[in-house]
């Protein structure tokens, strides 16, 4: 009898709980994915980067002071990129320059601001950049390994035969195949002492970071 008055405190005691706890609740709530890896850029902070390149330079004006009516050649770029939108760049290029064949040689230093399109776009590894600075074209005769452009010279016009400094700005694209290798296009404008003497220069070539 005792056991049987046992068994139905117990009883009632269960009921009672299940009563007050109330029903176990189930969570409707979706678990939380975890965060996307962040995108990988080919291009970096920290980067040193070696280039080469053909170039076109196209003179203005009547004399064409600078680099002639016009002249090919080639160059080499050395850049550091402490930041990844900005860096620092120092570009050199000999051209032989018609009419004459004669030589010229410039050197420019200039800073660059560029923007990897595969920040937003993982896999386009694309950067438009735009650059500025200073530098100098060497046309003299005797003077920075003998360059010797402007020899030629119109009836009652003649080019200024003097190494001059100059300004220069222009933009440009460089697509990387890898974190590594690249290539690129860019143009820029040269202002130089008198008009006459201004410049155009179009590079096209291969960059390798490091």
């Amino acid at each position: 009898m005792d056991k049987v008055i046992v068994s139905a405190m117990v009883a009632v005691l269960a009921s009672a709980t299940t009563v007050l706890a109330g029903e176990t609740e189930v969570s409707n709530k979706e678990p939380v994915p975890p965060p996307a890896p962040p995108v990988e850029s080919f291009f970096r902070a920290g980067e040193f980067d070696v280039g080469a390149f053909a170039t076109y330079a196209k003179g203005f004006g009547e004399n064409f002071g600078s680099v002639g009516e016009h002249g090919w050649g080639g160059g080499v770029d050395l850049s550091y990129f402490p930041w990844l939108y900005a860096g620092f760049r120092l570009q050199g290029a000999v051209l032989n320059t018609m009419p004459g064949d004669n030589n010229a040689g410039d050197i420019k230093a200039d800073v660059v601001l560029r923007y990897p399109l595969d920040r937003v776009f993982p896999n386009v590894h694309l950067a438009p950049y735009a650059f500025g600075g200073i530098g100098g074209v060497f046309t003299e005769s005797g003077t920075f390994g003998n360059f010797v452009t402007n020899s030629f010279h119109r009836p009652g016009n003649q080019g200024n035969r003097e190494n001059n400094v100059l300004g220069n700005a222009g933009a440009g694209l460089e697509y990387r195949f890898t974190p590594h290798i690249g290539v690129f296009g860019e143009t820029d404008y040269n202002f130089v002492n008198q008009r006459r003497n201004n410049f155009m220069q179009v590079n096209f070539g291969l960059r390798y970071a490091f």
